[in-house]
Formats: C-alpha cells, structure tokens, sequence
C-alpha cells in the first residue's frame, strides 16, 4: 500500500481542510508544511484521548491512518502485529496501517499541504525541525501532562531531538547510534589493542594492524566524514549554537577533530570507499579490506548474513575519545508523530503511546529491527544476548541526534562537500569548516 487510504462516513476536521483549506496549507508548505491545530485539547473532536482506556469508556468509533516507509518486510510485518494488538485493546479504533514503499518524505510533505496526511506517521530528525516550524504537527506536551508519556524513560538527546521551540512534537519510534566495529581476528594476529579507548590509542592500533597483516587500509569512512559529527561533541565542540541560531563548528575543538581524520587518511591508516573494492563500510569490513569500521548496527545484519566468518571475528566497541575528552556518539532516530490537522488527536495519540510504551518498544527492539529508545530495556534478554547492540543502546545516553533544527537539510547539504574537500586534502580542514560555517550562516540561518 503507498499511504493514500482516508477516512470515511462523516465530515471531518481533515475534510474541512481538504474542501476549505488545501491551497492555503499548500502555499505554506511551499516551505514545507501546513498548520493549525497544535496543541489543541486532544479530546477535544474525538471524544477518547488523554489517557482513558477506550475499552472501558463509550466514545465514537474512530478510524485513524498510520504511515511510515518499510525497510523490509518483517519490519512491515513486525509494525502489523503492533497495531493488531492495539486494536484488540481498543475496541473504538480502526487503524489502517498503510506503510510508503518509496520517496516516503515526498509523499507526505504532498499529503501535509492537501491536508489529507496520515494522523500518525514518521518523522526522520533531520527533516522534524522543517515540519515543526510549519505548525504541520500536534503538540503532545498533554501525553506529558496526561502520564501518557514518562519523558523519564526515554533517552534525553532522542526526545529532545523532537522537541522544537520547547514543545515536544514525536516520541522517539527507535534509534541508532555510531560504534566502533573492529575485527578481533585481525587485530589479535597483529598483536594490536581491538578496543582503544583514546584517539591516540586507536591511531597506534590502526597502524600496527597495516603493518602487521595484508588488509589494504586500517578502517573505511565516507568521503563526507560521518564519523566527525562525533569526533567534534568528544573534543568539547558542537555543531550549533545552544539556540539553534548559528553553526559554531569552525571552532578549535572542530578543527582538531576533523584533521585528526585528514591524518589518519594520509598516514594510509584510514581509506574512502573509491580507494578500496567496496561501497560501504560494511561491505569492506566483510571483504576483509579494512580491520576496522565506524558504523551503525545496520551493519549486523549484513555481516551475519553474508560474512559469517567476519561477522564472529567482529565486536563493537565504544567510541574512542581524545585526551580528556567526554564520550559522544552521532545519533540517527525517528519518531511517531501526529498532524496537527488530524480529526481524531486522543485516538491518534493513544496509539503513538501504545507504539512506545514498554511493551510495544520491547517488542520492536527485540526483532533487532533498531534500537530501542528507553535505557532500561537494556536489561532485556534481546540485548543480554547481544552484546553488539546493547553497546549501541548504550551510547544513546551520551548521543548527539543528526538534527540541526528547522534548516537542518540545508545546514548539511552545504557542509558535507566542504568537509569532503578536507578529506580529500583539496582544502585544510580550518579552511573546509570555515567556509561551510559562513555559508550556513550567511545563506541558511541568516
């Protein structure tokens, strides 16, 4: 299904729009998105809502729409059940649960501006900031107040990644973070230390794994330098100000960071993809091309399902930090969150907690689908027995989101070739951040 399903039986808040206010929705969404109706009394139009059980109270029958893209069919599936169990406990709720094969973003900026969007759906981090500015989302600040959410019981840098203007916007659906994948085999046979716990470190195991075995470099990383957006949190900087207002990371702490990789590129100790036999770090790790990866727990699935040898020779550690640094890690996650034009807000949010509860996380997180965004269920038996991943639920606690507010695309799509440029020693890594910095804050936030 692609999403286009729609309510039906009675004039609704959302047909309203549809019939009255789609250009206008539509011509502010030339931005982005459409508004009206954020933070609204959620029981306001569909007469569930807050935190009363729908199975216990006679409210009107309520069909609410839920999309998201699918990376494959047991997520698809696993996102199936969910909602089947929803709808047992929820009597007066009928949810279609019609997930976007393909250009899932497109779709749903489409749908936000004719006012016919799904009531709950996914929004990325990197692009939540633009939806939030536009008013296309309800306020969920009530689930707070309600005790529908415990803020409490989840990873504070993922919740406020979904947090704009003070106002929470999603409830984190997963996440995943950055580790260090080393090949315990190779390093073992060179006789290096596996688990460096400082830049220092690493750079003195990389370099006795190139010279000690027949791998073609130490470790992969992008051309765009993934792996920074890390290394400049540990080092004390950041990539905005607190206020979201300007980039700040042409900074010392920036600089140092992203020539700490510059060098271990031109020592031979670090190789972009285009220098090796693979695409993606996974791949060369798999190929035994490189000892080494910084990586996400995407890479688990592949390594065990097309490198079985490599997969249990391989273990995930934290990050290394610099001297006197702190730990930190790049975080990516997605939340459910609901339009701020939907007909059916207690309905809508009821099953974004459902979605998140305890429960309903630990039944995502323990298909190894993603992580799970509460810090407790590291305790599950899932990640008691996979040690790999419980690593990368971890680092959520000490995780800094990919997410730089309203402008969050543009702010990356303007640093990205500069600190290519640096990787590829086209232009000093002061000179790269500097110029990304002025063109951000000059052509994006000014």
């Amino acid at each position: 299904m692609t999403g286009d399903a729609t309510q039906t039986g009675q004039i609704t808040r959302r047909r309203l729009v549809e019939g009255v206010g789609a250009s206008a929705l539509t011509a502010a969404l030339a931005g982005c998105l459409g508004g009206g109706g954020g933070g609204s009394d959620p029981t306001a139009t569909d007469g569930g809502g807050g935190s009363t059980d729908a199975t216990t109270t006679q409210v009107p029958q309520r069909q609410i729409q839920l999309s998201g893209w699918t990376s494959n069919q047991e997520e698809k599936q696993l996102l199936s059940d969910l909602v089947g169990t929803f709808e047992e406990s929820h009597d007066n709720v009928d949810v279609d649960y019609s997930p976007v094969e393909s250009k899932y973003k497109q779709k749903l900026k489409t749908q936000l501006g004719a006012g016919n969007a799904p009531d709950v759906f996914y929004v990325d981090a990197k692009y939540f900031g633009s939806f939030a500015s536009q008013g296309a989302l309800l306020s969920l600040d009530s689930m707070v107040e309600s005790g529908q959410i415990d803020t409490d019981a989840f990873f504070q840098p993922l919740l406020d990644a979904f947090r704009f203007d003070g106002t929470l916007y999603g409830v984190p659906k997963d996440f995943s973070t950055l580790g260090l994948y080393s090949n315990t085999a190779l390093f073992e046979e060179a006789g290096a230390n596996p688990e460096p716990a400082t830049w220092s470190e690493l750079r003195t195991s990389l370099q006795t794994v190139v010279d000690e075995t027949d791998v073609k470099s130490g470790m992969i990383e992008y051309a765009n330098a993934r792996w920074w957006k890390a290394l400049i949190y540990q080092n004390g900087g950041q990539i905005m100000s607190d206020d979201g207002s300007e980039a700040v990371f042409a900074s010392d702490a920036g600089v140092e960071a992203l020539q700490y990789m510059v060098d271990l590129k031109k020592d031979g100790l670090l190789s972009v993809p285009s220098e090796l036999g693979a695409d993606w770090h996974g791949q060369a790790l798999g190929n035994g091309e490189v000892a080494s990866a910084v990586i996400g727990p995407w890479a688990i699935p592949y390594l065990r399902g097309n490198h079985s040898e490599v997969n249990e020779a391989t273990d995930v550690f934290h990050l290394p930090i610099p001297e006197g640094g702190e730990k930190g890690t790049a975080a990516y996650t997605v939340s459910y969150s609901v339009s701020a034009n939907t007909s059916a807000p207690g309905a809508a949010q009821t099953l974004v907690s459902a979605l998140t509860d305890s429960e309903g996380m630990a039944r995502w997180a323990e298909k190894g689908v993603a992580l799970s965004a509460r810090p407790a269920h590291a305790e599950l038996e899932f990640y008691q027995n996979n040690p790999r991943y419980r690593t990368h639920l971890e680092a959520g606690e000490w995780s800094h989101p990919v997410a730089y507010g309203a402008q969050s695309e543009a702010v990356i799509n303007r640093l990205h070739p500069q600190l290519e440029g640096a990787m590829l020693e086209e232009k000093s890594p002061r000179e790269a951040l500097e110029t990304a910095q002025s063109t951000i804050n000059d052509e994006v936030l000014n």
